[in-house]
């Protein structure tokens, strides 16, 4: 004959499983519908993603600049690095304009002056 065993006879890892899925599901019953415990909230802010994106980019651009300096592999770098990057981040600032729209067109402005800057810093610049 088994017996039930006791509180103090269970795994302390069972017991604290038990405790977070009562939190969790405490926090899908809530109400208003907003998550309690969210560890990626701060990284869903698309205006914070578009800041980021454009430090991001700067800092690219700089350093590109210094290396299309030199005429010999100027068209190298340009083909094999700036290129794509300027196609990914060309996409970016598309997708961040058609998101932020309903924010205010200022967005929109600022993504159009981006990626107009960086075609025409990338065929600018060196020789």
């Amino acid at each position: 004959m088994a017996t039930k065993p006791e509180p103090d006879d269970m795994n302390a890892s069972d017991a604290q499983g038990d405790v977070r899925s009562n939190v969790q599901d405490s926090d899908m019953d809530n109400s208003s519908g907003n998550r309690l415990d969210d560890p990626l909230a701060r990284f869903r802010n698309w205006r914070g993603f578009l800041a980021a994106t454009i430090a991001v980019n700067a800092l690219f651009v700089y350093g590109m600049i210094a290396n299309v300096a030199d005429p010999v592999v100027s068209t190298w770098f340009k083909a094999m690095i700036w290129l794509p990057f300027n196609a990914i981040a060309t996409a970016l600032y598309l997708m961040f304009m058609i998101r932020l729209s309903v924010f205010g067109l200022h967005y929109v402005a600022l993504c159009i002056a981006l990626i107009v800057a960086n075609w025409g810093i990338m065929f600018g610049a060196g020789g």
